[in-house]
């Protein structure tokens, strides 16, 4: 096997200054320039691909790691080939200095996880089912107290009254005498959304909705968890669909325990 080393004419433990000079020389010696032999002008290019591979530092490691592996390597015995005419003989390729490695990404097993979604989908699509049936349906009328009152402004800069009861907020733009001590509301059972209000002498606030926001994320979450039951869907969009469903559903149990 003709190695790198035996193509400069120098030993393998030659040191950076002693390939330089090997190159040098052997340049001078083979360059088409000053010699027209056809040989000289292949060992012109031989003579310059030992020299890249041995000149820089970590391209010598790699090739001298791959020589060792070469002649560690065990081959098994083969028999003597059968006797042919005379031919020019070849120089074997040297060693390859590194080998460059494929990655192939994994594929996600979509049909796999599209059962589960579909299950997931159907939970969630209780919660929104379950805030639409608390805020039109379950409504009663209470007496509560008097907590504590602020102020809140809407999309428009708005001022208002952002009042706390014992059972439920709201904001009105009525003013609210200090001496209350509670108020007759309208409000659900479940999430306390309160519709109505009033104060003792029976007079009713005006109150503005800020339930806008909520009652989107409602809207969407109960579409997106119904898209997971689609037939035609694909596995792959039923299962991407009940990611961005678990997370508006996340959102949504935030904004009603807020």
């Amino acid at each position: 096997m003709t190695t790198y080393y035996a193509v400069l004419g120098i030993s393998e433990q030659a040191t950076p200054d002693d390939i330089r000079r090997a190159y040098r020389r052997l340049v001078l010696l083979t360059h088409p320039d000053r010699t027209p032999d056809p040989a000289a002008h292949q060992r012109f290019l031989a003579v310059n691909e030992a020299y890249e591979a041995l000149n820089e530092p970590s391209r010598r490691y790699f090739y001298d790691t791959q020589l060792r592996e070469i002649r560690n390597r065990v081959r098994p015995l083969q028999s003597a080939p059968p006797p042919t005419a005379a031919r020019t003989p070849r120089r074997p390729p040297p060693p390859p200095i590194w080998r460059r490695r494929s990655y192939a990404p994994k594929k996600l097993n979509f049909p796999a996880y599209a059962r589960t979604a579909r299950r997931w989908g159907k939970w969630l699509a209780v919660l929104p089912a379950l805030i639409l049936f608390d805020f039109f349906v379950l409504r009663h009328y209470v007496t509560t107290d008097f907590v504590s009152i602020g102020a809140s402004r809407d999309g428009t800069g708005r001022l208002y009254n952002w009042v706390v009861t014992s059972h439920g907020e709201f904001n009105t733009a009525a003013e609210i005498p200090l001496d209350t001590s509670g108020f007759r509301v309208q409000t659900s059972w479940l999430f306390k959304f309160i519709h109505e209000a009033y104060l003792p002498d029976g007079t009713a606030l005006p109150l503005h909705s800020a339930f806008g926001s909520l009652l989107g994320f409602t809207v969407l979450l109960l579409l997106l968890a119904a898209a997971t039951q689609l037939k035609h869907l694909s596995d792959a969009a039923r299962v991407n669909v009940t990611i961005v469903a678990a997370v508006v559903g996340v959102i949504l149990l935030l904004m009603v325990l807020s």
